[in-house]
C-alpha cells in the first residue's frame, strides 16, 4: 500500500477525455462557471456524516494507511481524512476548475496535513491502484445510472485486502431524475453484494443533524432527502 506523504498535483484536460455515462462535462460546466462554497452540491466544509463517523470510530488504525475519495471537490472530506490520520489521500475528480478549487482550500491547511493529500485530475474509472480505505459521498448519485454496475466493479478492483468502503446513501427518498439520483440501502447493496461486497455496519437511522446537507438547508429537508451510512468489506 503506497504510503508516502506527498502532494502531486495533477492535471488534467477535460476535452481530451475519453466520454461515458460516467464522466459527463456536466460537472466542468458547473465548477468553471464559478461555484461558490455553499452553493448547489458544495457543502462549504466536511461532510456531516464524515464528521460524526470520524468523531465515533478510528478508520486509520495502523501507520502508513492510504484512502480514496472519487467527486471529492474541494477535498473538504480529503482535509478531514489526512487530519484524522490517513498517510496518504487521493482526492479524485474530473472537473480541473474543481481541482484547482481543492488546490486552494488545501493550501490553508497545516503544511503535514496538505502534504498528505494528493489531488487527482482524471477519471475515476481509470484510477489504478489500491487503497485502505474508500470514502463515496455523493459520488455514485450523480453518476448516470447506467455507469453504476460499472462503478461497483471498480470499487472492489480498488480496494486493498482488508481495506474498507463506506457508502454514503444520499439522497433517500422519491425524485425523478438527477443528478443527484435518488438511492436506496437496497439499491447499493444489490450493486455491492454481487460483485463480492459484505456490509459490516449499516447506518441508516441517522440522527437528523448527522445527515447530508449544505449548510443553509434547514434541518427538515433531510426528512425527504435521507442519508444512511452504509460499511462494506471484501
Amino acid at each position: 500500500v503506497h504510503s508516502t506523504l506527498l502532494v502531486s498535483l495533477l492535471v488534467c484536460n477535460c476535452s481530451a477525455m475519453t466520454q461515458h455515462a460516467g464522466a459527463s462535462p456536466h460537472w466542468e460546466k458547473l465548477w468553471s462557471g464559478g461555484l461558490e462554497k455553499g452553493s448547489r452540491f458544495d457543502v462549504a466544509g466536511v461532510s456531516l456524516p464524515l464528521k460524526a463517523e470520524l468523531k465515533e470510530r478510528n478508520h486509520a488504525e495502523r501507520t502508513g494507511m492510504s484512502a480514496l475519495i472519487p467527486g471529492s471537490g474541494r477535498a473538504y472530506d480529503a482535509l478531514a481524512l489526512a487530519e484524522h490520520g490517513f498517510a496518504s489521500v487521493t482526492a479524485v475528480d474530473l472537473s480541473p476548475a474543481a481541482c484547482e478549487a481543492a488546490r486552494e482550500e488545501i493550501s490553508k491547511s497545516e503544511e503535514i496535513v496538505r502534504d498528505r493529500i494528493d489531488v487527482r485530475c482524471g477519471d475515476f474509472f481509470e484510477i489504478e491502484g489500491q487503497f485502505d480505505f474508500i470514502w463515496d459521498n455523493t459520488f455514485l448519485c450523480a453518476l448516470d445510472p447506467s455507469a453504476r454496475e460499472r462503478w461497483a466493479r471498480q470499487m472492489k478492483a480498488l480496494l486493498a485486502p482488508g481495506g474498507e468502503l463506506i457508502t454514503c446513501v444520499f439522497p433517500i427518498g422519491e425524485r425523478e431524475g438527477g443528478p443527484p439520483f435518488a438511492l436506496s440501502v437496497p439499491l447499493v447493496r444489490t450493486l455491492l453484494e454481487t460483485v463480492g461486497f459484505k456490509s459490516t455496519l449499516v447506518q441508516d437511522s441517522l440522527p437528523l443533524e448527522q445527515q447530508h446537507r449544505r449548510p443553509g438547508d434547514p434541518l427538515e429537508s433531510v426528512l425527504t432527502r435521507g442519508t444512511a451510512l452504509v460499511t462494506w468489506k471484501l
